[in-house]
């Protein structure tokens, strides 16, 4: 029984030994059986392909006999493949006949792209895609009784000449029986072997052999291929896209890419395969393009390799492993000492990239780099040869003419081409120019020929201005630039390129700007840039003969009304007639000039005196004074004229310019069409505005503002009802200045804003503060200028001060001008209605000297009308001017007004309205404008 569990217990162990050692050879077993089916598989493409040569040699020498094709079939069907392999025939040839077979040993109605099952398609269709090499595909013919599919290799070429394509097919297994034989064997004696050192052995041998075996033949024919589609592909984008594809398909790497630079300098990913993208990705999500091997090689210019997690950055690494790749290896593509980009390659394990496997990648990489190189060398000889002929057809269809000299020393120019431009130039036919001398060009003039020849002679670059007539007497202009193209030839002979340029319209042109440069286009007369010319002149010439100058500025008065009532182009034509009057009043050597506008100069030289610049000047007026007629339509002008003359009101241009222009205004504001002569008074008045002005710029920020009160009574009882705040000015220097002068031009300037807003801001404080001192309550009146009134925003001012200084809005009253009124009724309604929204009175202040419509004075709230003070001093005459002043106030009192009379200074006027039904009066009589302490105790005493 012992012996028997011994046995048992033997049995089971050896039992166990052998599945253990059956198990660990097995799949070096199976290797085994895969590298000898490889090797069958290699000698069937070996034998199938000296058979296909074969046949493509009997293929070549039928065709060259002029043999029929069912000869041709039957020799091709002697051929003897194995069991059943045959050759075959597929026509290449675009036509109704693409695809289909041509020979076969079924016959040539074997099938085709258009007929047959489908993997027969598929078959057919992948030996037209490849034209060439080796097929291997799984096949079984159940017309000849096959139940298994087994592994069938085609080998086949393309016969260019003939378009054919020629092929050999036959079942793998009917080429390897030996090797079938040979794996049988090494089954049975790998499965005899028991011992450890076997299979230590074996391990050993695969691992350290086979692998990298074929781990480089792998590598090889990725060098092949790779060199195959260097050879065949046309363009670089196609090339580097087939590269990756190849390393990834052939080479079984997990990615390849290629960047190339660009001509900034950055790289740019140019194709790539397999997990390249997913790759890119990976580092630019991670922030670490930097770590990018591909940078890096292009940098340094050598391979970077990266075989584990230590040789790589943390980003690096995880965007490999992200992609399936434990080594990464770039190789830097060079031309010469250039990087042009880097090819990177990923691998699956760090084995896949031994010595060996990088040393041909890098003669791939090498190769690549060349083929770039080529290519690109090869687009820019294209590029070079289509940029030629495209300069050689834009130098035909230029319009500036081209011709091209050459010349030798001792000979004389000889032209050796012309464009057609040249002939359209100069009107010379290019037959007889083309092989002659330069005398050819007999269009030019003699001076300009001469020119040319000097130029050539100075061996130097020239620029020419040529002239000359047509054979139609025409005259043209043209610029030559000449230049010397290259360098001297054999024999000393060396060209020239002269380029000629019309320039005929632009000749014609520079003359008309010319003329328009110095003289007005409307009129004709000399413009500003002339005028000055001719000023300076004429005061040269006064003070070398010691003789007078007047310069006179000639303004056309309300010659703005004809533009706007009658249109630019009467008024243009009315200039032109000015125009033409002025030159014949003036003497001969006086100046007429047109600065712009409806203004003119006229500069009268040699004057002895005042007066005979005025006997001149007052002709102009009267020339002017006759009608103008103008699309039938007669205009009566008349001119405003202001005259400095020199020495005595300046000694330069700019001077008598400017006294000139006073003069001027100050001859407009004497009731226009007169003449005034500059003097020292004028300008006085100038430098005094200019003082006030520059002063008043800064009278806010120095407080030198105030305001005095007027009282408004009431025309029964004589009580103070109101008050009017009124403007005062007391200036350091300049003492009280009075608002005369300085309100309107504080208008002008547009500095009225700042102020009357301080105006009534102060007001609206007093009007508070006296109502704390006790005072009943009085309506304050503030005048409100035109500037202010046209201000969208003067509602919501006035109500903010009001806010701000706590005043009743009735309280206050605006007067405003019947002249701000009248302009755009609908816009001064809305105004009016909005302040009146607010609360305020609103008061018509020297009601009578303006404009007033008084069908629009009724749709304004007006509260109060005031009567101007020229109506108030003339009641007292005994004129009509009582009448008048009755006829307002039953007016206003009509519209529901209240009426003010301003300017009562005595008794009989206070009494005169009163009886018409004044409500209230202001004046001297009840009070002068006082300050405010004064004005409070008046205001309690009464």
């Amino acid at each position: 029984m012992v012996a028997l569990a011994q046995m048992g217990l033997r049995a089971k162990m050896s039992a166990i030994v052998a599945v253990v050692v059956v198990l660990v050879m097995l799949p070096f077993v199976l290797a085994g059986v895969a590298y000898l089916d490889r090797q069958g598989r290699a000698e069937a493409e070996r034998q199938l392909s000296v058979i296909n040569r074969l046949a493509v040699d009997l293929v070549e020498a039928h065709h060259a006999g002029d043999g029929d094709l069912d000869t041709l079939r039957a020799r091709l069907d002697e051929f003897v493949i194995g069991d059943s392999g045959y050759i075959f025939i597929l026509d290449t040839n675009p036509g109704s006949g693409y695809g289909r077979f041509i020979a076969h040993r079924a016959g040539p109605d074997a099938g085709s792209l258009d007929d047959g099952e489908a993997r027969g398609r598929a078959v057919v269709r992948k030996l037209l895609e490849r034209r060439d090499g080796v097929l291997a595909y799984d096949w079984r013919n159940p017309e000849i009784g096959e139940r298994d599919w087994r592994r069938k290799l085609a080998v086949f070429s393309t016969h260019a000449e003939l378009g054919w394509l020629i092929g050999s097919s036959a079942y793998e297994d009917e080429f390897n029986r030996a090797s079938i034989t040979s794996r049988n064997y090494m089954i049975a004696a790998v499965l005899g072997m028991a011992g450890l050192l076997v299979l230590v052995l074996n391990l050993s041998i695969g691992g350290l052999v086979i692998r990298p075996m074929l781990r480089l033949q792998r590598t090889l024919r990725t060098l092949s291929r790779g060199n195959e589609a260097l050879v065949h592909t046309a363009d670089e984008e196609a090339l580097v896209r087939g590269i990756c594809r190849v390393l990834v398909d052939t080479g079984g790497f997990r990615l390849a890419r290629i960047s190339l630079g660009t001509a900034g300098g950055v790289l740019r990913e140019a194709a790539g395969a397999g997990r390249a993208v997913r790759f890119c990705h990976a580092l630019a999500d991670q922030g670490t393009e930097d770590e990018d091997p591909a940078r890096l090689a292009v940098a340094s210019g050598r391979e970077v390799l990266v075989g584990g997690p230590e040789g790589a950055g943390n980003g690096l690494w995880r965007a490999a492993q992200e992609a399936g790749c434990r080594a990464l290896i770039s190789f830097p593509l060079l031309d010469g000492e250039r990087a042009l980009g880097a090819l990177t390659i990923g691998a699956a394990e760090p084995g896949d990239l031994d010595e060996a496997g990088v040393a041909l990648l890098r003669e791939l990489a090498e190769d690549l780099a060349f083929g770039i190189v080529g290519q690109r060398t090869a687009r820019a000889r294209r590029a070079a040869e289509a940029a030629l002929q495209l300069r050689e057809r834009a130098i035909e269809a230029c319009s500036d003419g081209v011709l091209i000299v050459e010349t030798r020393p001792g000979e004389a120019p000889r032209l050796i081409y012309a464009n057609p431009a040249v002939e359209r130039i100069t009107g010379l036919a290019r037959e007889g120019l083309v092989g002659g001398p330069l005398e050819g060009l007999s269009g030019i003039d003699p001076e300009g020929l001469g020119a040319l020849h000097a130029a050539l002679g100075s061996a130097r670059e020239s620029a020419l201005e040529l002239s000359g007539r047509h054979a139609d007497g025409t005259p043209f202009w043209c610029e030559c630039s000449l230049a010397r193209v290259g360098e001297d030839e054999a024999g000393g002979a060396s060209h020239w390129v002269g380029v000629l340029k019309e320039v005929t319209e632009r000749m014609l042109y520079l003359r008309q700007i010319e003329h328009q440069a110095k003289y007005d286009v409307l009129t004709g007369l000399p413009n500003r840039n002339l005028l000055e010319d001719r000023l300076e002149q004429a005061l040269h010439a006064a003070r070398r003969h010691r003789n007078g100058l007047a310069v006179a500025l000639v303004d056309l008065d309300h010659f703005k009304l004809v533009n706007d009532n009658l249109g630019h182009r009467q008024g243009d034509a009315l200039l032109r007639e000015v125009s033409r009057r002025l030159i014949q009043a003036l003497r001969a050597g006086d100046t007429a000039a047109r600065p712009g506008g409806d203004e003119f100069v006229i500069l009268l030289p040699d004057l002895g005196g005042e007066q005979d610049g005025y006997a001149v000047l007052r002709r102009v007026q009267q020339q002017l004074l006759e009608p103008i007629d103008i699309d039938g339509r007669n205009f009566f002008v008349t001119c405003s004229i202001g005259v400095s003359l020199y020495p005595r009101d300046g000694d330069d241009a700019e001077t008598l310019l400017r006294n000139a222009d006073m003069a001027m205004y100050r001859a407009k504001e004497a009731g226009r069409n007169t003449i005034r002569f500059f003097t020292m008074e004028m300008d006085r008045q100038v430098q005094d505005r200019l003082e006030i002005e520059q002063e008043l710029r800064r009278v806010l920020e120095r407080d030198e503002l105030s305001l005095v009160y007027q009282p408004q009574v009431d025309a029964g009882s004589g009580r103070v009802v109101g008050v009017e705040a009124l403007l005062r000015w007391h200036h350091p220097r300049l003492g009280m200045v009075s608002p005369l002068r300085f309100i309107p031009l504080a208008e002008e300037i547009g500095l009225i804003g700042p102020i009357g807003e301080w105006v009534l801001r102060e007001a609206c404080v007093q009007a508070r503060r006296w109502r704390e001192q006790g005072l009943d309550e009085l309506r304050i009146a503030v005048n409100v200028s035109a500037r202010q009134f046209r201000e969208l925003d003067l509602p919501e001012r006035v109500a903010g001060i009001l806010e701000e200084t706590g005043l009743a809005p009735h309280l206050l009253e605006l007067e405003l001008t019947e002249s701000m009124l009248m302009g755009n009724v609908e816009r001064t309604e809305e105004t009016l209605h909005r302040l009146k929204h607010i609360g305020v009175e609103l008061a018509l202040d020297d009601f009578g000297t303006g404009y007033s419509s008084f069908a629009y004075l009724r749709r304004f709230p007006i509260d109060t009308l005031k009567i101007d003070q020229s109506f108030v001093s003339g009641m007292v005459t005994g004129s009509n001017t009582e009448s008048i002043v009755s006829a307002i106030i039953a007016m206003a009192h009509s519209l529901g007004m209240r009426v003010i009379a301003e300017g009562v200074e005595n008794a009989t006027q206070q009494r005169q309205l009163f009886q018409h039904g004044c409500d209230q009066m202001q004046g001297y009589l009840f009070g002068r404008p006082l300050p405010a302490d004064e004005f409070a105790v008046l205001a309690g005493e009464r």
